[in-house]
């Protein structure tokens, strides 16, 4: 996953504070070397020679434990640290981190690469707006591509437009980007999410109808365009991708998260009692919208004839085929079926296969971009009060896609990530995490749809692992084995298509926010 020369760094601190735990990893990685030499089995459906489906045992070589731990991509930087002669003395400032990580099940990985870019104000000292994003693709990786560093800034752009600003884009690297705004720019509390929802909205409708009716018109005039071009034009809108966002106005200690889809945000708050101890506080800042959501499915079905009731939602899926409610592109629940039938022949390209209208499509869209969107006000260490009476403080958020919510429940997630900003290092048995790290979920913002994504892994028999220097290869590690090292090796050695029956992709963004003063646990070793 990490480098092994990253993996070596962090295991040598253990070495200077004691030899057991670099004697315990040598132990683990001689044992995982020896399975490259070895094979496993898993079950796959394929077709006999009389074209029935039947269940057969495929043999899976392990990949070399060096090659595992180089599938996971890791990024990090310092998104906001302020020079203190621009703010003030107090030596707990606000420093802003973000911490991407990815690992894909689907070759290419149908996720957008995390992001996060900074937005400053111009001839300004107030604090900047931070944007962080991911989106989860779906039938193929277009669509979450083209929302690769739009998605963000062109909900901001739109944002400044209403305000009658107009923002000059240079052209940056959107990993690295530091934007200027208008220092007169604002996020308002009463209009920002109708503004969100009106953005995403709109950039759907340029994907799904305006950039095919582009290709259509362009191959009218030349038969002969450029196929990569069509390509362009059309498959972004084609396939279909649920995207989430993160808008926190540092300067007015505000913020808003959007969420199109099963994608998912989760807030980790320290909240502290006079004497100097506390608990983790769990916020989650999005619901899954999917078919299996009871207020997802009442929603579509009021948007369309009572007489079609029964076939708009089927099998916990939109029109028996979708599982997500909400998302971008997905032009096939969104186009009329005759529409369909005399356009995407023609505008599709040769490699891609013309699926049919879902059946029942008689009254689309039965899917939207339009997200829904939660407000929260909150407080950052350095600006918290500096007296023995209780206060809460936003130490972090978590955005990631359903891969990871397939394994990992909210509160794990928190108190994975606290423990690992506390300096928790080795590792920690699975019932033994949240009496450990402190955690309480937040109940007044809590949904009482139950999530489609519970994590299975609640039933997992694996030990907590804390050995990762990067907090979101740190969170990835203990979705998919923790320190079951064999099962993660095994789970990272199954090719595509076939992994995807065991995992999906996993992108995850953490924003941590100011660690100066954060509560120190006690350092767990690992044992022989």
């Amino acid at each position: 996953m990490q480098s092994s020369r990253r993996l070596q760094r962090t295991l040598a601190a253990l070495v200077v504070a004691g030899g057991t735990g670099y004697a315990y990893y040598q132990y683990r990685a001689r044992r995982n070397d020896s399975l490259g030499q070895s094979t496993f089995k898993i079950p796959i459906r394929q077709r006999d020679a009389s074209g029935k489906v039947v269940t057969v045992s495929m043999e899976v070589p392990y990949l070399p434990n060096a090659t595992v731990e180089e599938r996971v991509k890791v990024f990090s930087r310092t998104l906001f640290s302020p020079p203190p002669q621009l703010y003030d003395s107090d030596l707990s400032r606000d420093c802003i981190k973000f911490f991407g990580a990815q690992l894909n099940s689907n070759e290419p990985v149908e996720d957008m690469q995390p992001e996060a870019v900074v937005y400053t104000y111009k001839n300004s000292t107030r604090k900047p707006l931070i944007v962080t994003a991911i989106a989860d693709g779906h039938s193929g990786p277009y669509t979450s591509a083209k929302l690769s560093g739009n998605l963000g800034l062109l909900t901001v752009l739109t944002l400044a437009r209403e305000q009658g600003f107009k923002v000059d884009v240079p052209k940056v690297d959107i990993t690295e980007a530091n934007i200027e705004l208008p220092s007169a720019f604002k996020l308002h509390k009463e209009k920002t999410a109708g503004l969100l929802q009106k953005a995403w909205e709109a950039y759907d409708a340029y994907l799904v109808f305006h950039e095919p009716k582009q290709a259509a018109k362009t191959m009218s005039v030349d038969p002969q365009a450029s196929q990569s071009d069509q390509q362009a034009l059309v498959l972004p809108g084609y396939s279909g991708a649920c995207a989430l966002a993160a808008f926190v106005d540092t300067e007015e200690k505000e913020m808003w998260v959007a969420c199109t889809g099963d994608c998912r945000a989760v807030a980790g708050y320290w909240d502290e009692k006079g004497d100097g101890t506390g608990t983790w506080r769990v916020d989650v800042l999005s619901e899954d919208q999917t078919a299996e959501s009871p207020k997802e499915v009442a929603r579509i079905i009021r948007e369309h004839p009572k007489d079609n009731a029964g076939n708009v939602i089927r099998n916990g899926r939109i029109l028996g085929s979708l599982q997500p409610s909400r998302s971008f592109g997905d032009l096939r629940y969104k186009w009329p079926a005759q529409m369909q039938q005399e356009l995407l022949p023609k505008l599709l390209p040769p490699n891609v296969p013309v699926r049919p209208p879902p059946a029942n499509l008689l009254t689309p869209p039965y899917v939207t971009a339009r997200p829904e969107v939660q407000y929260r006000k909150f407080t950052l260490p350095s600006s918290a009060p500096s007296s023995n009476s209780p206060r809460s403080t936003l130490r972090f958020l978590i955005l990631a896609t359903d891969g990871l919510w397939d394994e990992l429940s909210n509160t794990d997630a928190v108190a994975l990530v606290a423990g690992h900003q506390s300096g928790y290092r080795g590792s920690i048995p699975r019932g033994e995490l949240t009496k450990r790290i402190p955690t309480t979920e937040d109940i007044s913002n809590k949904t009482s749809d139950p999530l489609p994504h519970a994590a299975k892994s609640n039933k997992g028999s694996y030990d907590w692992s804390f050995r990762d220097e990067h907090v979101g290869m740190h969170l990835i590690r203990n979705a998919i084995g923790g320190q079951d090292d064999q099962k993660i090796q095994q789970l990272l050695s199954i090719p595509p298509p076939y992994s995807r029956r065991f995992r999906d992709d996993i992108s995850v963004a953490i924003i941590t926010f100011d660690k100066d003063d954060m509560p120190v646990q006690e350092v767990t070793r690992s044992k022989l």
